[in-house]
């Protein structure tokens, strides 16, 4: 299999795990405020899966739509630099967003250790579970880093929507 066939299955299965999670959570709190307005019995989990989702969807959601280039992006100026100088300020660019992101890595460790040690009453489940979509997004937005710095480096301008081909 080609890279450019697989990076498009990883976009469409990340395309299709987010679609999941938001069909999920608006399941969820649909019954959740069925249940409590309806019947007033709510589910004793009916705030915590739902927001257990939600954190999923926005971190793991961001990393995908920063592949598929739907991130929000203002290029009116960087459009009108030259070529070579433009790769120069993406390459500054993405170079900080690596940075950024290994920050964030590093500082999410301690978080991570922390709150696997405790588990929410109404589910049972680690809290841990709430807080690692936080460095699973910021792995799947520094591959994303990784790849335009990649292309910029083989002088190519970066295009977001584009990036599983070489032109």
């Amino acid at each position: 299999m080609r890279g450019v066939d697989l990076f498009r299955r990883f976009q469409r299965a990340g395309t299709i795990l987010c679609g999941l999670l938001l069909i999920a959570f608006t399941g969820l709190v649909v019954y959740s405020v069925a249940s409590r307005y309806l019947f007033s019995a709510p589910p004793m989990w009916g705030e915590e899966i739902p927001k257990l989702l939600f954190v999923w969807m926005i971190f793991i959601g961001a990393g995908f739509a920063h592949f598929s280039g739907h991130n929000i992006r203002m290029t009116a100026l960087i459009e009108r630099v030259p070529p070579r100088p433009r790769r120069i300020i993406e390459l500054v660019m993405h170079g900080l967003a690596v940075v950024i992101l290994l920050v964030i890595l590093w500082y999410s460790v301690p978080i991570l250790q922390l709150t696997a040690r405790t588990n929410s009453l109404a589910t049972g489940l680690s809290d841990m579970w709430t807080y690692i979509a936080l460095p699973i997004g910021a792995l799947l937005l520094l591959a994303n880093e990784a790849l335009r710095i990649r292309r910029l480096l083989r002088g190519h301008v970066d295009d977001p929507v584009d990036l599983g081909s070489e032109r």
